[in-house]
């Protein structure tokens, strides 16, 4: 994802059901005074500003919130800059990187990053590493990448370009398969939840910008293409019959299956 402004935009999703668990997650966790606390996947920044932080400001010392896109930290900062938040640079899948910060944060928080990760087993021990001795996890992705289904659906000739898109994790895991990655990673899991959700777009193009706002094959299409691929991509939704578009006002409802996990490092 290399559109901040658009993502900032479109991601209310997103924003709804980061609030949702840590409304019903944060006073499940134990807390110390003065907590250091990572938050990876910030992408633009606003969740981290806007919904985290200010739930957490009583609680912590010092938030730390990390992408592995330059162009998402960049507008973070500008955008949101405050002197209790750091944004930084970090590739959750890279061990060096991460082991710079060996035991070092008390809580890692992470919403809707972990689906777009490719190496989860690598992610999941980078987390281990980097949380002290009793911290722990809260994580919130898509059990199921809905952009994963849509490249598989997209016809030949789109198929070439998608080849040309960073690695990002094609298998759809299981909540017994995620469950065992978190242990084998050395946690101890207190709690994994799934639920089928949905949520309600005012209308068609709204659900479009929000796809947008995440989707990598604008990066990796020729410009004069996106038109035409925008045109295939709201055929294939319908096609696939991805939403359910109600037929007296037109909002579009997507229906999806997150997945939350809360863990502690012993």
């Amino acid at each position: 994802m290399e559109h901040p402004e658009l993502y900032n935009n479109e991601n209310s999703m997103q924003r709804r059901d980061a609030a949702d668990v840590l409304t019903n997650f944060l006073s499940k966790m134990f807390w110390k005074p003065k907590e250091i606390v990572l938050d990876v996947g910030c992408g633009p920044g606003d969740v981290t500003y806007e919904i985290l932080y200010p739930i957490l400001q009583d609680k912590i010392e010092k938030l730390v919130a990390v992408d592995k896109s330059s162009i998402m930290i960049n507008y973070a900062k500008s955008t949101y800059n405050r002197d209790e938040i750091k944004f930084k640079i970090m590739d959750i899948e890279d061990s060096i990187d991460c082991s710079s910060y060996s035991q070092y944060y008390d809580k890692i928080f992470s919403f809707y990053c972990f689906h777009w990760v490719y190496n989860k087993e690598k992610a999941m021990e980078n987390f281990y590493t980097m949380l002290k001795p009793g911290g722990e996890v809260l994580i919130l992705f898509l059990l199921i990448n809905p952009m994963v289904h849509l490249y598989k659906a997209l016809d030949v000739e789109w198929q070439k370009y998608a080849k040309d898109i960073k690695p990002m994790s094609i298998s759809f895991l299981s909540k017994e398969e995620i469950e065992a990655l978190v242990i084998n990673a050395g946690f101890r899991v207190i709690k994994i939840e799934t639920n089928i959700k949905t949520y309600t777009f005012p209308n068609f193009a709204s659900l479009l910008s929000a796809i947008r706002a995440v989707d990598n094959m604008y990066n990796v299409l020729p410009t004069h293409l996106h038109e035409k691929y925008s045109q295939h991509v709201k055929s294939k939704i319908c096609d696939e019959r991805m939403v359910n578009i109600c037929s007296n006002t037109g909002k579009t409802t997507k229906t999806y299956l997150p997945i939350t996990i809360h863990a502690v490092k012993d």
